[in-house]
């Protein structure tokens, strides 16, 4: 299990550092290419956000104090983005539903939820591989 662990705590910080690098980067890429990048990078935000709220849940039945702050703020945290990711994803990506918000307010969402994703998923892989290394939880 604890390889299972520092495996997914890798991933995790790789797409932080991808959503990262994308993020700083994207204004400097023209028209298309910069859609289409992003295109992908969403498609493998969307495939990190399920295991990340998977482990969120794990970290909090793994809480021995049940104030625990770390782990219920990684939850809440994981919890929102993972709604805010998902319902401008479907929205507008997937569906391209007629209830969409106007672009500007979009713009705006997704750039709360690509500074959210990365510090919800550095938190996730950071907390991963420690517990995969056996060491305690600070």
């Amino acid at each position: 299990m604890h390889s299972v662990r520092k495996i997914f705590g890798y991933i995790h910080i790789a797409l932080a550092l991808l959503v990262a690098l994308q993020f700083l980067a994207s204004p400097m890429y023209e028209g298309d290419l910069n859609g289409t990048i992003w295109d992908i990078v969403s498609i493998l935000m969307a495939v990190g956000c399920v295991p990340a709220l998977v482990f969120a849940v794990v970290r909090m039945r793994e809480a021995e104090d049940p104030s625990d702050w770390g782990a219920t703020t990684m939850f809440i945290a994981t919890l929102v983005m993972s709604l805010l990711f998902f319902r401008l994803f479907f929205s507008s990506q997937v569906f391209d539903s007629a209830e969409k918000p106007p672009y500007e307010f979009r713009l705006l969402m997704w750039y709360g939820i690509d500074v959210l994703f990365i510090v919800v998923n550095l938190s996730v892989g950071r907390y991963l591989l420690q517990s995969g290394n056996g060491q305690q939880r600070g």
